[in-house]
């Protein structure tokens, strides 16, 4: 028959007093901190280890910040190249819709991901084959997407339909309205999520900070990517390579391309009189 283990405690008398012997005290504290920490150590481990079980086909992927394009858009070097993400499941209204945010939150971004800063890219299981990496961008140990709807400085778009943190980002979404941070600190500032990601391809004028380009169109007729006859798809003439391509509003470069007319830079209303003309659709 088994024995129950016993403990045997250790007891000094003062003034005919039995207090347990500071030597056993001492041993318990030590023991209850040790695990203590352990089981912390534990915790931290396994919300790491549950992100790469839920990924065992993916692998998280060290890279350096060289560029921030827009919010959620940045060129990094990744495996010694260049490669542009975009971080999956945000949008954020262009500049057009709220310039004093956007620049908010253009420069929370440059803040948090600085040149030459190291991160680490995630790609989500659900959209391994987009032409664009979309990613989890991890810095400093924390989501950045997650920090970006925290912040109020993005939303969840309606693009890709399906990701796994979909409904987390989504709670934090709300959360963010709850409390009118970021773009939500003026209900009109987001007033039909699908608008917004429309306005981002639909510009009335070239998107970005670069200098206007006086050219008319004596048409009547809306150009392409427009609601009126503003020629926004932009032609750009390489100098060096002597390439000739155009890129549209929804290029991943389109906000990075500045025109200039003394270098035999264009802006074209429609693909076909940019094709005409002899220009090439950029691939990116």
């Amino acid at each position: 028959m088994n024995k129950t283990p016993s403990i045997n405690i250790q007891y000094v008398s003062i003034n005919n007093l039995k207090i347990i012997s500071p030597t056993i005290l001492v041993l318990f504290t030590i023991i209850c901190l040790n695990a203590c920490s352990q089981d912390n150590g534990k915790s931290a481990s396994t919300n790491f280890d549950s992100l790469i079980t839920n990924n065992s086909e993916n692998t998280i992927q060290t890279a350096i910040v060289d560029t921030i394009i827009d919010p959620i858009t940045i060129q990094v070097k990744l495996d010694n190249q260049q490669t542009i993400i975009k971080l999956i499941g945000l949008t954020t209204p262009g500049f057009d819709v709220n310039p004093e945010i956007y620049d908010s939150a253009l420069k929370f971004t440059k803040f948090h991901l600085h040149k030459n800063k190291e991160v680490r890219l995630l790609r989500d299981r659900y959209n391994m084959s987009e032409a664009i990496q979309l990613s989890y961008l991890f810095v400093d140990g924390e989501m950045y997407n997650k920090l970006m709807l925290t912040s109020g400085y993005a939303i969840v778009s309606n693009t890709p339909d399906q990701f796994e943190y979909k409904e987390e980002f989504q709670s934090i979404e709300q959360e963010a309205q709850d409390s009118s941070l970021g773009y939500w600190q003026n209900s009109k500032s987001i007033t039909n999520r699908q608008q917004i990601e429309d306005k981002q391809f639909n510009q009335k004028e070239p998107a970005g900070t670069l200098p206007k380009i006086n050219i008319t169109n004596s048409s009547n007729q809306k150009c392409d990517y427009a609601q009126n006859n503003t020629p926004v798809i932009k032609a750009n003439n390489d100098k060096k390579t002597g390439d000739k391509n155009y890129y549209l509003p929804n290029s991943i470069f389109y906000k990075t391309i500045e025109i200039r007319e003394e270098d035999g830079d264009k802006l074209f209303c429609s693909e076909i009189e940019a094709q005409n003309s002899g220009w090439v659709k950029s691939k990116h």
